[in-house]
């Protein structure tokens, strides 16, 4: 399920020149937004896509697959419990109606120097953990300094630029910034999770959390069974429940997660009304998946919710740390038998759109041949780029959708012969006689259906592949450890990219065990152009040059572009009330609270209303 708010780690922001609006310290509020200025005033009472007097009460269930050990999410061991960023709270929170802004939370002002080389947040006096210790500067720097020591790979990356933190006072507290830093920083700054030092002295931070943590967040651990379920108590004394950052949000009372083995074991769960709310990412799950009792009594409701965001890059990672995959042109000719027309028409009802770009769904997204700046950009590097990235338009087979698409294999088939490859007894075989093998690895039986076809074109052209599903906890460890020839990866984007594109991409993420650079991309023209994304000064130059990584990066063949959706299609039992307003993220499930009148009707028939 794809939730905006219940994971609020550090998150991809912005390259762009940003304003930060220092509010008086006495206005309870500020903002900060990439470009422009943020939307709300100042002296906003809530976001404009909430309800600000939404009922409070009532449980709700949602439903997970595989299992959980840990509540400790910063780190890579361990499998962190889904929902567990309701225990913190973030120096600011993000906007989801606007592109790249964010309003304070823990942080009542914000204040950066005009050369960019330093940002002070003042905290909230009032801001408290669930033990009723304040939440302090020492606590906002001993958390920078933990996660940067001793967590997740991505927080050294995005921190990178920070030279020092000074703690100013019990509510203020400084970091200074290195020469270049990215100007987006002050804004991944602010979605720092901030830790009670005090509680986390004498335990270990790099082992996984059995224990419920001490959070300022707006709920906390009510039950748990390790890797079946875990509910969450909404808190009555929740410090911020009266911010406007948090006005009409986390309105249930109980947040449960119950883990299931298996997608199909959970939809069963749903149809019994076991779960409450499904964001159904599978086609024909939505096509042909709600035509049971509840749906046609009107019990379950089924809606689209467009949005407005970039949707990214979904597609079969290739591991170039293994050989099979090492030269381009065999990663070029995997890429070129994927048939997505028969894909889409056959299994996906004609739901999506073919992904041509890392930066999908948005102005970031390459196009035609490289002109202007972007081509400024790429001509220093001509002679060590494809030819054709400069005299072609980047383009995937288009195939008739009839499941025979022997002009894309034929072509794919000479691709593999200029590599080196040639056919003995139906087999792909090198000079050296050794066969063109690899398997795909999954983690969701879901997906079998989209690959088993796939992998059958492929043993078309000689090539011999094995499709293994595994159990989700052992498949994080083996991408944690890229220990897997392809296997399905999402690229996510944000309006304005930044620090975040150093672990997809550079050659130093390659190396660090637990990054996003799953297809070992280690290229110093991609390195240099990720730096020139990270300190684009204006848009102009941002878009520059996100037009000339997507264009190396897709001219580099490391991933089997797939397909994209823009919008979330969500099923739910018709007990809930959410705000009418679209907004750009399509949906905010801490928005929505439990309708008692709609609840009472519903549940009087749910429990008999016959599922099969």
């Amino acid at each position: 399920m794809r939730r905006r708010t219940f994971l609020g780690a550090a998150v991809g922001a912005a390259a762009l020149p940003w304003v930060a609006r220092a509010q008086d310290a006495t206005d309870g509020q500020y903002g900060i937004a990439v470009t422009g200025k943020p939307a709300l005033p100042p002296g906003f009472t809530a976001f404009p896509y909430a309800n600000p007097d939404a009922p409070k009460g009532g449980a709700v269930t949602f439903s997970e697959v595989g299992g959980f050990d840990s509540f400790n999410p910063f780190i890579i061991r361990g499998t962190p419990a889904a929902g567990v960023s309701y225990l913190w709270d973030t120096l600011l929170r993000p906007s989801s109606d606007e592109a790249a802004v964010a309003y304070g939370l823990l942080a009542k002002s914000v204040e950066v120097t005009p050369n960019h080389d330093r940002v002070t947040f003042t905290l909230h006096p009032e801001a408290r953990f669930r033990d009723g210790a304040p939440v302090t500067a020492a606590d906002v720097a001993w958390s920078f300094a933990t996660f940067c020591a001793k967590g997740q790979p991505y927080f050294q990356q995005y921190y990178a630029a920070v030279s020092s933190v000074d703690v100013l006072g019990a509510g203020r507290v400084a970091f200074h910034l290195k020469d270049g830093a990215a100007r987006e920083l002050p804004l991944i700054l602010g979605q720092l999770s901030v830790l009670s030092e005090a509680w986390w002295k004498g335990r270990d931070f790099s082992a996984p959390l059995i224990e419920a943590p001490n959070g300022s967040g707006p709920y906390a651990v009510e039950t748990v069974a390790l890797n079946r379920s875990i509910t969450y108590r909404r808190r009555p004394d929740y410090w911020a429940k009266d911010l406007p950052v948090c006005r009409g949000f986390f309105n249930f009372d109980r947040i449960t997660f119950e883990y299931f083995g298996d997608p199909s074991v959970a939809m069963e769960a749903f149809k019994a009304g076991e779960i409450d709310f499904r964001d159904e990412n599978i086609s024909k799950n939505w096509a042909t998946g709600y035509n049971f009792p509840a749906v046609q009594k009107g019990l379950v409701r089924k809606e689209v919710f467009p949005d407005q965001l970039p949707t990214g890059m979904q597609g079969y990672g290739m591991n170039t740390r293994r050989p099979v995959f090492q030269d381009s042109r065999v990663r070029q000719a995997v890429a070129m038998a994927f048939d997505f027309e028969w894909t889409n028409k056959t299994l996906f009802y004609g739901s999506y759109a073919r992904t041509l770009s890392y930066f999908s769904n948005s102005g970031l997204a390459s196009s035609g041949l490289p002109t202007g700046a972007e081509l400024a950009l790429l001509e220093p590097y001509r002679d060590h780029l494809p030819p054709d990235l400069f005299t072609k338009p980047f383009t995937l087979p288009v195939s008739d959708g009839s499941g025979n698409d022997r002009p894309a294999l034929m072509a794919a088939l000479h691709v593999l012969q200029e590599a080196g490859w040639t056919v003995k007894n139906r087999k792909l075989v090198n000079a050296a006689g050794q066969p063109l093998a690899f398997e795909i690895l999954l983690n969701d039986p879901n997906f079998e259906r989209v690959t088993l076809p796939y992998a059958q074109d492929l043993k078309k052209l000689g090539i011999d592949v094995t499709v293994r599903v595994i159990d989700p906890s052992q498949y994080q460890l083996r991408m944690d450890n890229f220990d897997f020839d392809m296997t399905v990866v999402l690229i996510p984007e944000s309006d304005s990219p930044g620090n975040e594109q150093r672990d997809n991409w550079t050659s130093a993420a390659s190396k660090l065990t637990g990054s996003n650079n799953l297809m070992g991309v280690s290229n110093p023209i991609v390195d240099a152009l990720v730096e020139k994304v990270i300190a684009a000064p204006d848009t102009a130059s941002l878009q520059a040059a996100c037009h000339a990584l997507d264009r190396v990066l897709l001219w580099g063949w490391f991933v089997v572009p797939q397909w994209h959706l823009g919008s979330y299609r969500l099923a739910f039992w018709d007990v809930f009330g959410h705000p009418p307003k679209p907004m750009r993220a399509g949906f905010d499930i801490d928005s929505w609270w439990i309708d008692a009148d709609l609840a009472r009707q519903t549940n009087t028939q749910r429990h008999h209303s016959n599922a099969v």
